[in-house]
């Protein structure tokens, strides 16, 4: 589907070129754009009401993080997402998952600690009862929470401008995790580490939960 004709114009408080990354990232992550389809900076600033400048600037953070490619003078397009760039997306928000735990565990008050130890004893139950769709869910809940517990203004920056990426490229993945027989003793072990407030353990251990080293 190319970029609507009718005008929508934006009414946005802060600068124009956020809005515009949101809403063209937005079209992208829910395919309303699809891969491989073209993007022309005249056809957004006409849908949108604003000049080509700020169109350019959102198309420039979106190519940075891999919605968008472009060849100088011949086109700008969305992206294709294979298996590669899956593997890799998903080896990414594990490793970082695992970071923020590290910052977030060390921080957190006795409230936060408290909420993030019944997060892991979803992920326990789900795991358990081998519900996979309320496992992925669970463990959402839990990294969302602690990288919003981290105290660390930088991650939460840089974490915010690639969540459009990692949005679109894990699109119906499932994430990966250890076998179901190794997975509860890895759970048990994590939410000791965190209630115990033993931050490289946890980052240790949000690893081994996603095979990883």
């Amino acid at each position: 589907m190319p970029i609507p004709q009718s005008p929508e114009p934006i009414e946005a408080t802060g600068p124009l070129s956020d809005e515009i990354y949101r809403r063209l990232g937005e079209a992208i992550t829910s395919e309303v754009l699809a891969p491989g389809e073209r993007i022309r900076d005249t056809e957004v600033a006409s849908w949108l009401g604003v000049s080509r400048t700020p169109v350019r600037e959102a198309l420039w953070r979106l190519q940075q993080i891999g919605l968008v490619e472009t060849s100088p003078s011949r086109y700008t397009r969305v992206t294709e997402v294979g298996d590669d760039i899956q593997e890799q997306t998903l080896e990414f928000t594990a490793y970082q998952a695992g970071i923020a735990m590290h910052m977030a565990v060390r921080r957190m008050d006795a409230h936060q600690l408290a909420s993030a130890l019944q997060l892991v004893d979803d992920m326990i139950e789900a795991s358990e009862a081998r519900e996979d769709e309320g496992l992925a869910a669970a463990t959402r809940a839990l990294y969302a929470y602690v990288g919003a517990s981290t105290g660390n203004r930088i991650y939460e920056l840089m974490m915010r401008e690639a969540e459009l990426g990692v949005e679109r490229n894990l699109r119906g993945v499932r994430a990966v995790f250890v076998a179901a027989t190794d997975r509860r003793a890895l759970l048990d072990d994590l939410r000791a580490a965190i209630r115990d407030r033993e931050a490289t353990r946890a980052e240790l251990l949000v690893r081994r939960l996603h095979d990883l080293p």
